[in-house]
């Protein structure tokens, strides 16, 4: 068998994510309450409790995800103090 020269080789396309993968992989995430994430804080944020009462205040919903809450922490602690 021949080697194949290096024009022959083509790349392997990169995997792109849908939607409806995006939208499959958020409806499997598990959403707690506000206050089992507060309580959990520091485990699972690595932050005090307060922080998630922050981050929290003014979002919508009663439950969220770990990846929501996240993303909101992230946030929180980015604003600029007044």
């Amino acid at each position: 068998m021949p080697k194949a020269k290096k024009a022959d080789i083509q790349p392997l396309p990169e995997k792109v994510e849908t939607t409806t993968e995006a939208q499959e992989t958020k409806e499997q995430e598990t959403r707690y309450s506000a206050d089992s994430l507060r309580r959990n804080a520091r485990h699972l944020f690595h932050v005090n409790p307060e922080v998630v009462d922050g981050a929290l205040y003014g979002a919508d919903g009663e439950a969220f995800t770990i990846t929501e809450v996240k993303t909101l922490i992230t946030a929180y602690l980015q604003r600029e103090v007044r």
